[in-house]
């Protein structure tokens, strides 16, 4: 199935912000974490002390991290025998970049990447790792929304995210032209987390579709949990969708989510006029 670049849609605006904490309760927060005597009563610490407590409370916190991360891959293994050993360099700059890592649900990721490498080396690229070091907990749960939505098309196995399709023109013009769209804003992803995605390397930069979709070959869009069968209605048809890059398709490998059935609901009522469509539980 051939693809080529569409044209891009504007971004949709998105609303509602937490009310943040005060920032002096912030600053007092931040104090005590790197060491600083904010009591009135009492002879202050030296500044070297300070620091040393500041290093030294930071290494406990980073050891946490790290046994945190391995409980988690532990939890995941299971006694099949691995194929090799790990690349030593891998592993170094895995619990390297691990210790800072402090939420539990990224966490929980890491612990996902440790066991899948351990069962089988080579899963995952350092660039992956460098990656996921940058993400916040938010780019992360963006990572997880995506998945849910994405799908497969037949035997590839590039993960891509429907938004619509494009129906062109025909008999000399009497049918117009139509792009029927599902805005993903709807289902948790607006286009500003399809920026987000872009930049981190998950998404490719540009929109993109099939060539055009032939009669008798019918479509196999594979959800999480769910198979839709698409038998186009004519020859002038062209799905539109986002597609998730070599480095996203690695992460999406970290997510187990499940599918969004509003989402799989909307999209078969969106191609009806345009596609058959049948759906079935995997």
């Amino acid at each position: 199935m051939t693809e080529v670049s569409a044209l891009p849609h504007p971004p949709v605006p998105t609303t509602g912000h937490a009310k943040p904490r005060s920032t002096r309760h912030q600053a007092v927060a931040l104090s005590r974490v790197v060491g600083l005597n904010t009591e009135e009563s009492g002879q202050q610490a030296s500044l070297l002390h300070r620091a040393e407590q500041r290093q030294k409370r930071q290494q406990e916190q980073f050891q946490l991290n790290v046994e945190a991360i391995v409980n988690h891959a532990i939890s995941c293994t299971n006694n099949s025998v691995a194929g090799h050993e790990p690349d030593p360099d891998w592993l170094h700059q895995f619990l390297s970049l691990s210790e800072q890592i402090q939420t539990p649900r990224m966490q929980e990721m890491w612990g996902k990447i440790l066991a899948m490498e351990l069962a089988q080396p080579g899963a995952f690229s350092l660039r992956a790792l460098e990656t996921l070091k940058k993400m916040t907990q938010r780019d992360a749960l963006l990572l997880i929304r995506a998945v849910a939505l994405s799908c497969t098309i037949n035997n590839e196995s590039n993960h891509k995210l429907l938004i619509g399709y494009r129906s062109e023109p025909g008999y000399a013009g009497l049918l117009r032209p139509r792009q029927p769209q599902l805005p993903l804003s709807r289902f948790g992803l607006p286009y500003s987390a399809i920026l987000t995605l872009r930049e981190q390397g998950i998404l490719f930069a540009a929109e993109l579709e099939t060539g055009r979709l032939e009669l008798d070959k019918p479509l196999r869009i594979r959800f999480v949990e769910q198979t839709m069968l698409l038998r186009p209605r004519h020859a002038r048809l062209r799905l539109r969708y986002y597609r998730f890059t070599p480095l996203g398709q690695e992460l999406a490998r970290l997510v187990q989510e499940s599918g969004d059935e509003d989402y799989i609901a909307a999209l078969n009522k969106l191609v009806l006029r345009d596609f058959q469509s049948n759906r079935s539980l995997d």
